[in-house]
């Protein structure tokens, strides 16, 4: 009974990092930098903010005659952030 229970845990502590392995690969398949990935634009690129990489895209898009960034969520396609020259 001790034996299974430890293959269990072990069993489920595995697929636990093999999901995170998965998520940090697609993140950083991305391509963004580390300062981009500040999704929230609150300064600093958390771990977190690292992991959604893997869920957002990025577009061009023209506002107010501007050519900006969009970085957009692949669930929806709504905007996270938009980034534009000053």
């Amino acid at each position: 009974m001790g034996k299974m229970i430890v293959t269990v845990f072990a069993a489920l502590v595995l697929l636990v990092l093999v999901y995170f392995a998965f998520r940090g690969v697609a993140s950083w398949r991305q391509g963004y930098s580390w300062n981009e990935m500040d999704w929230s634009q609150k300064g600093s690129t958390s771990i977190a903010d690292f992991f959604a990489a893997s869920d957002i895209g990025k577009r061009e898009v023209q506002l107010n005659g501007v050519s900006c960034i969009e970085y957009y969520a692949y669930k929806d396609g709504l905007p996270i952030k938009q980034v534009c020259p000053k």
